[in-house]
């Protein structure tokens, strides 16, 4: 890589740099940085030194205005090997391709068939949590989520899987993050790939039956999608896709949906008038998932919730690229080669771009407001450009799914005199897992 000795900030010790202090604290660790050299500054983590670029304006150069000239594959080197092909590890062409066949699976009809699908694994979930008051919120979700990925991606009730799968993920997460990619049984990077194998073994079986068989389900629509030119995904291209689906549908919402129950405990007005929409849906719906599906964009004040807890709390707070050409960005020269990072947690409580930033304020995102595009790119929890979520669609339906039934037969509030605290890498959740208060309605 050319040199960055231009490019002002410290990179600490030779491999480790600021690995620790980005592992245990990472806002603390850019929010001191940026006081001390600005918007842009160098660092190093995991044995490779990095640029960091602040600001909406880094958003949109890095992730719209030059974008083909960023790799997204490099810059999640990190994960290369362990969610190989998934879509966010593609470039150029082979992206551009994949991502137009891969769209069939998110389409409006497909998406109806989704939440009819997880409507009753949604509803049996909420009368659980009636049997007992106490909850430790988020391995509670990771296991709903992993249910809904079941049902939705296979068609395949993942009860008598879960831990097995759960595991698989788990480790695979876990690996994502070890600055040591020694591939031993017993070390995290290890059975971080044994767990792909996991995955790889279970999905390839599936598959031949949904060649043969074709249902509603994720895989059955993959199996199916082409793209304009007539192109069509391999067996091994589709396990690759879902195997970063399954790990984003299961970890990330599961993130945004305990953040979103944490800020309602916190804000229980706000709870309040949830519920009531919630209640106004409900009395049109029944209880089948078409109606329901037809009826969730109806709930707006929910939608507004959600967008201000992925501002408070994005899943992933940062995102990488690595500079395939020279560039100049503003003043500063970018050259080729260069590790590029975005930070989202600052952009989404920068006060240049939020009023009162770390207020919760779901009408910042109202019509009348909206705040969000005021400044584009500034808000930017599902990213931005080529590489824009294909799934954000589906994660609001889910997540708006599972908060239409827990608002309609639950209250909950946070036990006395009790704050979560929350870990930001790889996945934002709290630490002890949310320790919630739940009583029926």
């Amino acid at each position: 890589m050319a040199s960055l000795t231009h490019i002002p900030g410290t990179t600490g010790l030779p491999l480790i740099g600021d690995t620790i202090r980005f592992l245990k604290k990472p806002q603390e660790l850019f929010n001191k940085k940026q006081q001390q050299y600005g918007n842009i500054f160098k660092y190093r983590m995991f044995g490779r030194e990095y640029v960091c670029i602040m600001g909406a304006s880094g958003n949109r150069f890095v992730l719209v205005e030059q974008t083909k000239h960023f790799s997204s594959k490099d810059g999640w080197v990190l994960i290369n090997e362990l969610f190989h092909g998934g879509l966010m590890l593609q470039d150029g062409d082979e992206h551009k391709q994949h991502r137009g066949i891969l769209q069939a699976a998110f389409k409006k009809e497909a998406l109806q068939h989704y939440v009819e699908a997880m409507n009753p694994v949604i509803q049996e979930f909420s009368k659980k949590m009636a049997q007992q008051t106490a909850v430790t919120v988020f391995p509670r979700i990771k296991e709903l989520t992993l249910q809904l990925a079941g049902i939705v991606f296979f068609n395949i009730d993942f009860s008598n899987n879960l831990q097995h799968i759960n595991q698989a993920i788990i480790n695979m997460v876990q690996a994502s993050i070890t600055p040591f990619h020694i591939n031993l049984p017993f070390t995290t990077y290890g059975k971080g790939m044994q767990g792909r194998k996991v995955l790889q073994a279970f999905f390839s079986t599936i598959i031949k039956e949904r060649r043969q068989q074709p249902g509603n389900d994720m895989l059955s629509n993959l199996c199916l999608a082409t793209n304009e030119a007539g192109n069509t995904l391999s067996d091994d291209e589709i396990i690759d896709h879902l195997i970063f689906f399954i790990m984003a549908a299961h970890d990330t919402t599961a993130s945004s949906l305990t953040s979103i129950i944490y800020e309602l405990a916190m804000h229980p007005g706000w709870q309040q008038q949830l519920r009531e929409e919630c209640s106004l849906v409900n009395n049109d719906t029944g209880t089948g998932g078409r109606a329901i599906h037809q009826n969730l964009d109806a709930l707006e004040k929910t939608g507004w919730v959600i967008k201000e807890t992925l501002r408070l709390h994005p899943p992933l707070i940062l995102i990488p690229r690595k500079a395939q050409t020279d560039m100049q960005f503003e003043n500063t020269h970018i050259p080729a080669g260069t590790n590029v990072t975005l930070l989202l947690y600052h952009n989404h409580n920068n006060a240049k771009y939020w009023s009162d930033p770390e207020a919760f304020d779901p009408y910042r995102f109202s019509a009348e407001i909206s705040e969000h595009k005021k400044c584009p790119h500034a808000y930017a929890p599902f990213g931005a450009g080529q590489h824009f979520c294909l799934g954000h669609v589906f994660a609001d339906l889910q997540m708006k799914l599972v908060l239409f039934h827990l608002l309609k037969n639950y209250t909950w509030q946070l036990p006395a005199n009790y704050q979560p605290v929350y870990t930001h890498i790889p996945i934002q959740h709290p630490k002890d897992g949310l320790r919630m208060h739940f009583k029926t309605c």
